[in-house]
């Protein structure tokens, strides 16, 4: 039995599925986070939960929006899954 993933938490998965979506568009994190007004360092611990705070939740939400949120659930999800074999 497959367990539905309630919440997208910010840690490695987080940062591999939005790293992973940005390949497949062509660009990267260092092409992402400069017109998001934010830095390199910022995104990462935002999305690793390095950085959690306010600000770090609303750029996590951005990532989301940016990929699309059913479609990040989804990819976070098979992930998790993975990570759990």
């Amino acid at each position: 039995m497959t367990e539905k993933v309630r919440t997208i938490q910010p840690g490695p998965v987080f940062y591999d599925v939005f790293l992973g979506y940005l390949r497949v568009i062509g660009t990267n994190l260092k092409d992402w986070y400069a017109p998001h007004g934010v830095t390199p360092t910022n995104a990462k611990s935002a999305a690793t939960g390095g950085w959690n705070g306010v600000k770090a939740r609303a750029l996590r939400q951005k990532m989301i929006e940016e990929v699309g949120e059913e479609t990040f659930l989804r990819l976070y999800a098979d992930r998790m899954r993975r990570e759990l074999q």
